[in-house]
C-alpha cells in the first residue's frame, strides 16, 4: 500500500464490496525504503489489511517462494470465490497461488505496467515472459484505459484484447467539485502574479510519470511566455 493510485483504489473496492451483500479480505506486502505508506487510508475506513512480510517488490527467489506459499495456504483457508490481483508481484504470486488453490475466478488489474522506465533490458523482458504466463491462468485482464490495453495486447503481446476489460477507476470526487476554485490562494503563497500562465504536473517523481518531459516543455514554452510559471506537485 505505497503512496499512489493502486492503494486508493484497493482500499475502494474493499470498502464498497463489504458487507452485507460481499465480503472482501484486502492482502498487501511490505512498504519498499524510501516510499510512502497509506496503510493509514484503508484503516481510516475500517479495513484492517492482511500483511504478508516477505512481499515485496524486489526479487528474492527464497522470500518470493515464502510469499507464495503464504498467499496460496490464506486462499485455502478463506476459499474466495474471486482472486483480483494488483501490481506486478502480488499480481505474479496472487495468480499463481489462486490457480493451485483452485479458486473459480481470477482478475488482475494494470494500473499502469512496469515495462519501460523501470528496469534494464533483460529484467524487463523476464517480466513481460512472467505477465505473459499469468495472462493464460486469468479469467480477465482489467486496464484503466484504452490506451494500456493497447500497449499490453499489441505492443508488449501480454495477451489478446479480447481478453483485456476496460474499467476505468471509480473514485469520489465529491470533495474536488465541492471545493472553491481559482481563489488565487496558490498563486499568493508563491508570489505567482494573477496574469501569468501557470503550468502544472501532479504525480510522484518517479520515472515514469516522465518528468524530463515536462521540464522539455517548458523550456520551450518559456521562449514564447517569459512569464510563465511552472510547478511540480508530487513525492518520490
Amino acid at each position: 500500500l505505497n503512496v499512489g493510485g493502486p492503494a486508493v483504489a484497493v482500499t475502494h473496492l474493499t470498502e464498497r464490496l463489504g458487507s452485507p451483500d460481499y465480503q472482501s479480505i484486502l492482502v498487501c506486502g511490505t512498504i519498499e525504503p524510501g516510499e510512502g505508506d497509506m496503510t493509514y487510508y484503508a484503516k481510516e475506513r475500517g479495513i484492517e489489511p492482511i500483511v504478508i512480510p516477505e512481499l515485496g517488490r524486489s526479487l528474492s527467489p527464497i522470500r518470493d517462494i515464502k510469499t507464495l506459499w503464504k498467499v496460496y495456504q490464506l486462499i485455502k483457508k478463506e476459499k474466495p470465490d474471486v482472486v483480483h490481483t494488483h501490481a506486478a508481484k502480488a499480481g505474479f504470486v496472487g495468480r499463481v497461488a489462486a490457480w493451485l488453490a483452485g479458486v473459480p475466478v481470477i482478475v488482475h488489474t494494470f494500473h499502469g505496467h512496469v515495462f519501460r522506465g523501470y528496469f534494464s533490458p533483460n529484467k524487463t523482458q523476464f517480466f513481460i515472459l512472467l505477465e505473459r504466463l499469468t495472462a493464460r491462468i486469468s479469467d480477465t485482464i482489467i486496464t484503466l484505459s484504452d490506451g494500456l490495453r493497447r500497449e499490453l495486447a499489441e505492443e508488449y503481446r501480454i495477451t489478446r484484447k479480447g481478453r483485456i476489460t476496460v474499467l476505468p477507476l471509480g473514485l469520489d470526487l465529491g470533495i474536488f467539485t465541492q471545493m472553491g476554485r481559482k481563489a488565487g490562494v496558490f498563486r499568493k503563497e508563491f508570489g505567482i502574479a494573477a496574469d501569468a500562465p501557470l503550468i502544472g504536473i501532479v504525480g510522484r517523481i518517479t520515472p515514469i510519470k516522465n518528468h524530463p518531459l515536462f521540464l522539455h516543455a517548458a523550456e520551450l514554452i518559456l521562449k514564447q511566455l517569459p512569464n510563465a510559471r511552472f510547478v511540480i506537485v508530487g513525492d518520490g
